[in-house]
């Protein structure tokens, strides 16, 4: 083999073992920062890292409460009713949180796109299922 076959066949190793490291909360939490609207305006800009690390601990909630219910005898379709729940619920009611980094204090809510509240809530609800269909 060549050096440049062999780097492309060690990069899609590479690639392909970071992927699917990642458990089934992290995944979703990072396809929802990484498609969502970027917010930019004066001196602010979303970075996908930072959103990525503040959403991670609520796609994890969501995902034990999968489990949970998995565990005390919920049934299938319980499980899907309370996904759709989810999706429906973050469609009308959806806000985001932004704050400026270095100033606690100077932080402002506003509501969703309803692409991006569509989105959320899509993910949300599809790492429910996960947990509860133990999906790792």
């Amino acid at each position: 083999m060549n050096g440049k076959t062999l780097a492309v066949i060690f990069g899609i190793a590479v690639l392909s073992g970071c992927a699917s490291s990642k458990t089934s909360p992290e995944r979703h939490a990072y396809y929802f920062v990484s498609h969502k609207s970027s917010f930019t305006g004066g001196n602010y800009t979303s970075g996908v890292p930072e959103n990525y690390r503040l959403n991670v601990p609520q796609f994890r909630e969501i995902y034990a409460r999968g489990k949970a219910d998995r565990a005390e005898g919920r049934t299938l379709a319980e499980a899907n009713e309370y996904a759709q729940s989810i999706r429906d619920q973050l469609k009308e009611n959806a806000q985001s949180q932004h704050a400026f980094t270095g100033n606690a204090n100077d932080t402002w809510t506003s509501d969703m796109d309803i692409k991006d509240a569509v989105l959320f809530g899509n993910e949300l609800a599809a790492t429910y299922l996960d947990g509860y269909n133990g999906v790792q």
